[in-house]
């Protein structure tokens, strides 16, 4: 599970963005300035940190430096709510990779989040409306280095293959609203090239494997076995 650190002095916005990332599926601190960021980094690992120029003691970019130094390859977006167009540049040239403005856009906030977070992985869609297995398998897989997207129905399904680049998709034969084979289908047409791997409860019977629509990668059945599943999805070049 992805790990993101807030450094902000106004503690309600830092709780609010805690709390919508959290909900997001992120594992989520907020400090209150950079004394204390540099402290955190310097004791864990971080994917992600959002920096408020503006802090007491010691501004954001001076943070950020200091925290280069400490971890040379974490990602951090700087924020602000002022006009410090100095500083922006400064932390831009220091290797931030954006600067957002307050009040936050937050749909965009969370794109950019996403897309950081998982520049560097691949990116599986758990499609699975079971929330006991679709969690288990999410944490295991994010513990081997996975970016995690779920999804519980078909709606949700199409809507996050449609807003994130996917390279997997764990797909449950029984979602809520359509037949599993429908889902297939239309998931096949739009991303041909998308690896799917159906979640099933049953032994596939042999016609249904057997048929050339199924286009599926390969099947698993449940409860699912982690070691299993990360075989097949090495053997996809995943």
């Amino acid at each position: 599970m992805a790990k993101i650190l807030i450094v902000d002095d106004e503690k309600d916005l830092g709780n609010i963005l805690e709390l919508i990332l959290k909900r997001k599926g992120y594992q989520v601190i907020t400090v209150l300035d950079g004394y204390k960021a540099i402290e955190e980094i310097k004791k864990t690992h971080y994917d992600l940190i959002l920096m408020d120029i503006r802090l007491p003691g010691i501004n954001g970019v001076e943070t950020f430096i200091q925290i280069k130094e400490i971890d040379p390859e974490i990602k951090v977006v700087m924020m602000t709510g002022f006009a410090v167009e100095n500083l922006i540049e400064k932390a831009l040239r220091e290797g931030a990779y954006a600067c957002i403005h307050k009040p936050f856009d937050l749909p965009k906030v969370i794109e950019l989040i996403q897309k950081l977070i998982c520049e560097d992985k691949k990116v599986i869609l758990i499609a699975n409306g079971d929330s006991r297995t679709r969690e288990e398998v999410k944490t295991a897989l994010d513990e081997k280095g996975y970016c995690i997207v779920t999804a519980v129905d078909v709606k949700d399904v199409l809507e996050k293959l449609k807003d994130t680049c996917c390279h997997c998709v764990l797909l449950n034969l029984h979602l809520p609203g359509i037949n599993g084979l429908e889902i297939l289908n239309k998931v096949k047409k739009l991303y041909p090239n998308v690896v799917v791997i159906i979640m099933t409860d049953y032994d596939l019977p042999e016609m249904i494997r057997e048929e050339k629509q199924l286009s599926a990668y390969g099947y698993i059945k449940k409860p699912i076995d982690i070691d299993e599943l990360t075989k097949l999805l090495k053997e996809a070049n995943l």
